[in-house]
Order: C-alpha cells, then sequence, then structure tokens
C-alpha cells in the first residue's frame, strides 16, 4: 500500500486516492487473468478428452479383448473375415463371362458377346429366308418361316460371331438347308450358289488388271462393295451359276464397277503468321522487324479415288505437322510528328502522308485549288486521315488520276488524289492510319505528291484549318 506518511493535507489525500486506485485495478486485473486462464486451460482439458477417448477406448478394449478369445473374434475378426468375403464376391461377379445365350424354340443354338451381335445374326437370318422366299415366288412356291429366336443373360466363356450363330439357327430350324456363297451387292444378299469357288475365281479375274500387290499404297475393290460369304443357307434359295453372272454381267457389268484407292503422301509448307506490336515510341509509317518468320511444314496424306480408271474423289486423310511455323513479328510506329493531329468540330484526322510537310499550296476555295498538295517521292504510303467506309475507287480520272475518296460518317469526306496505285477497294472499312495508297503523279500533275481534299456535308474546307502546325513552302498559300 503506497505511504502517505509525511504528506499533509488535500495532495496527500489526492496521491492516496491515485495509489489506492492503482493497485485495486491490479488486484482486479490478476484476479480476471487468473479466471481466464483456467478457463481456458479446462475448455482444453475437455477437447483432448474428447478426441482422444474413443481412440484410447478402442484400444483398451482391444487389449482386453486379448484375454477373451470369443470377443476377440465376434468384434474384430469376423468384421474383417465379413469384409474380405464381400471384396472377394463383388470382384468375382465383375470378373465373370457374362454372355447372352441364343435360344430358338427352348433349345440353346449358342453364345454371343453382346445384343447387337444378336440383331445382326437375326436379320442375316431373316435375309437368307427372304432369298429363299423370292427364288420361290419366281417358280409359282411360297416359304412358310415361324422361327423366332431369342436369348437370355448367362455365363459362358466361349461366343459365336454373327455368322456362326446364324448358321446354327438355320441348321436349328428343321428346314432343308445347304453349304453355300452368298453374294452380297450394296450390304443385300442378292443371289446364293453353290459353286463359289468358281465365282470367287471369276471376280478374282476382274479385279487383277488393277490389282497390285507389289504396291502397298493402291487398293482394289468393287465399288458396289460385291462380296462373297459362305455360310449354311436354305436350298431353296440356290440360284443357277449361269444366272448369277447374267445378273453381274447386265447394265455394261455395273456391278463390276473396279473402284481404286490410292494413298499419296506429300510435303507442304505452312505459312507464318505476322504478328504486329504497335509502338508509340516509333515515328508513324515506320516498321521494325523484331522477329523474322520462318515457314513450317507438314506432310499431308491424301486419298485418291479412281472408277475404271478415271478420278473420281481427292481426300485428304491425315496431315502431321513436322515443324512448327515462327510467326513474324513487326514493330509497327504510332507516334504522329508534332502538328499531324488536328480536330475540327467532331471530327479528329492524321495528316495523310506522315513524315513529309513539304506543301506546294494550300486550298484556295470555293475555284481557284480544292485541296492541299503535299510532296512525296513516288511510291510513299498514304493513310487514311479517319476511319470511315470508302466510297471511290476511280482509276485515271483525267483531273485526279487515281483517287480514292473515303466517307467518315459524321458528315466528314476526304479525297487522296494523283496516286500511283491503290491498296483498297470501293465498300471497304478503313481504320484511321489504315494504308490506302501510294504517292504518285497520275492525272493532271506535273510530279508526284497527294492532293488531299476535306469537305464536311459536302462543302469543301481548307485542311490548314485542322492542321495549322503544318508549314508551307509558299507563305501566300
Amino acid at each position: 500500500m503506497l505511504s502517505t506518511q509525511g504528506l499533509q493535507g488535500p495532495f496527500g489525500d489526492f496521491l492516496y486516492a491515485v495509489g489506492f486506485l492503482v493497485e485495486y485495478t491490479l488486484v482486479r486485473l490478476g484476479r480476471t487473468t487468473r479466471t481466464l486462464t483456467g478457463g481456458l486451460l479446462q475448455a482444453l482439458g475437455s477437447l483432448l478428452a474428447a478426441i482422444l477417448r474413443p481412440p484410447l477406448q478402442a484400444l483398451l478394449d482391444f487389449v482386453d479383448s486379448l484375454r477373451h478369445p470369443l470377443r476377440l473374434f465376434r468384434l474384430y475378426l469376423l468384421p474383417a473375415a465379413a469384409a474380405v468375403a464381400l471384396a472377394w464376391l463383388v470382384r468375382s461377379v465383375l470378373t465373370l463371362p457374362f454372355a447372352l445365350r441364343v435360344v430358338v424354340n427352348g433349345q440353346t443354338v449358342g453364345y454371343v458377346a453382346s445384343e447387337e451381335i444378336f440383331d445382326s445374326a437375326r436379320a442375316d437370318v431373316l435375309a437368307r429366308v427372304n432369298s429363299a422366299r423370292q427364288q420361290l415366288a419366281a417358280d409359282q412356291g411360297t416359304l412358310t418361316w415361324d422361327v423366332e429366336p431369342g436369348y437370355t443373360l448367362a455365363i459362358s466363356e466361349t461366343t459365336m460371331t454373327e455368322s456362326e450363330i446364324a448358321n446354327e439357327i438355320l441348321r436349328i430350324s428343321g428346314s432343308e438347308i445347304t453349304e453355300g456363297t452368298a453374294v452380297y451387292w450394296d450390304d443385300q444378299l442378292r443371289f446364293v450358289t453353290t459353286e463359289g469357288d468358281h465365282l470367287r475365281h471369276y471376280l478374282h479375274a476382274q479385279l487383277q488388271p488393277w490389282d497390285h500387290p507389289e504396291d502397298p499404297t493402291l487398293q482394289a475393290s468393287f465399288a458396289h462393295g460385291l462380296r462373297l460369304v459362305d455360310g449354311i443357307y436354305l436350298t431353296d434359295s440356290v440360284v443357277p451359276y449361269d444366272q448369277i453372272l447374267s445378273a453381274l454381267q447386265a447394265d455394261d457389268g455395273a456391278a463390276l464397277q473396279v473402284q481404286v484407292t490410292q494413298r499419296v503422301t506429300e510435303s507442304a509448307e505452312i505459312p507464318f503468321d505476322i504478328q504486329t506490336q504497335e509502338d508509340s515510341n516509333l515515328e508513324f509509317g515506320k516498321s521494325e522487324t523484331l522477329q523474322q518468320g520462318v515457314p513450317g511444314s507438314e506432310i499431308i496424306t491424301r486419298e485418291l479415288t479412281y472408277l475404271n480408271g478415271e478420278q473420281v474423289d481427292d481426300q485428304v486423310v491425315d496431315v502431321t505437322v513436322t515443324q512448327a511455323p515462327t510467326p513474324e513479328i513487326i514493330r509497327r510506329g504510332t507516334r504522329l510528328q508534332s502538328g499531324m493531329i488536328g480536330k475540327l468540330g467532331t471530327g479528329t484526322f492524321i495528316w495523310p502522308v506522315p513524315g513529309y510537310k513539304s506543301i506546294s499550296r494550300w486550298a484556295i476555295l470555293p475555284r481557284v485549288h480544292r485541296g492541299v498538295d503535299i510532296a512525296a517521292p513516288y511510291g510513299t504510303p498514304i493513310y487514311a486521315a479517319d476511319s470511315g467506309t470508302v466510297i471511290q475507287v476511280v482509276p485515271m480520272h483525267y483531273s485526279w488520276g487515281n483517287y480514292v475518296q473515303i466517307d467518315h460518317g459524321n458528315g466528314y469526306k476526304t479525297l487522296y488524289a494523283h496516286m500511283s496505285s491503290f491498296a483498297v477497294q470501293v465498300g471497304d472499312t478503313v481504320t484511321q492510319g489504315q494504308l490506302i495508297g501510294y504517292v504518285g503523279s497520275t492525272g493532271d500533275s506535273t510530279g508526284n505528291h497527294c492532293h488531299f481534299e476535306m469537305s464536311y456535308n459536302d462543302t469543301l474546307f481548307s485542311a490548314r484549318d485542322v492542321f495549322p502546325d503544318i508549314p508551307t513552302k509558299n507563305p501566300d498559300f
């Protein structure tokens, strides 16, 4: 406690009061700190107990179960064994060789891998049946067919192809069948013959003049997909060999047209892109190449198709880039010299021949001289003073020679005359500073220069009003 012994009067009372207040505050702060610290430690202890209690309890239970084998088996070994068994069962089911068992009249025909193969085999059987019906119809006969194959899900490691299952369906149908060869034309079964070997020899002779086995890039085939398929067919569908030959040779042998495809591989150059970077530190109209462009290369594979020796198609089937092109990077200046930017009303313009300020004369309106003449060497670029639409590109006018006129869309128009050549066409949309042509001396001209006219609502005004800082060598103008 702060002592005030020796201090008398109001000042001593004041010091005592201050000392008491400080001491009391420190005591309260200490008590509050102890209370908060105790509460925090208690909360942390409760949290750790809640976190550690389950694993500790599990550990204690496991240690306890080691002393009781039945409890160990019931609580740990049995669930682990069940989990392993379940995993084995799922894996075994997923790896079973499922297939479709094809059934006709309750009798198993065979197994196929998918529903698509079954549908294709069923369609093949119907095509063979229809072939027999057509043949019998020509002989005033009929064919009754009531076999309808179906399928169920089964397990089988052995499956059959579409043709094999179709053959077995016919075998089990009870109909009169025979081994034969089907003639397919445009993916449709047209005929069945028992002279398949003779027919193959004949068709091979038709392909032989076009077939070149020593050249792997050439492949000969029949244009209408003529092909032979051996199998089991209804006896009533068999057609005499001579009748099949007559059908194939009809219409000038349309079914026997030979198609030859040839793969041709060639190298080609890939042009490089040009990337332009605008630089306000470089004078307008000037450019520098920062990176030279390098063409790339690619290998193009084309497939040529010939029909009876005449080319009928040419398609690109593969493109492989062997060397990517390197783009050319050009730095283009955008900085205009002093006085070459002008503003009048709502129009903002740039000097059409940047870098050249030699003026032979300005406009003397209304009739003496319509525009300003800007002297510059032959071929100097001429740029659009503002963005707009090109409304006139006139070659060899008697007075202006080659000239271009641009409508800027806000009442302003500009005209550029005596050009040596053009860089735009009528209808082009141009931006401010876009190249539109080159300086020349065409028409009524005594030297290379650009005659530049400006108008507002079709009334001419002098460019000197827009570019007052451009000097002239003839102050009278």
